[in-house]
C-alpha cells in the first residue's frame, strides 16, 4: 500500500478514491508512516470498506 503527502504537508493518505490524495508533487512511501497525521478521510473510507 503506498501512503502520499503533499511536499510540504503533514498528512499522509492512502485511499486513492481521498478528495484530498495527492497526484502531483508529493512524497510516496511504503510503509506506515511514523510521524505526521494519518488522514481522517481515508481513515473513514478504510472503517467502512470504501478504501480503493
Amino acid at each position: 500500500m503506498a501512503y502520499r503527502r503533499k511536499k510540504g504537508s503533514d498528512t499522509w493518505h492512502w485511499c486513492s478514491n481521498c478528495s484530498n490524495w495527492p497526484t502531483s508533487n508529493y512524497d510516496e512511501q511504503y510503509s506506515k508512516p511514523s510521524s505526521g497525521e494519518l488522514c481522517n478521510e481515508c481513515q473513514a473510507k478504510e472503517k467502512a470498506g470504501t478504501c480503493k
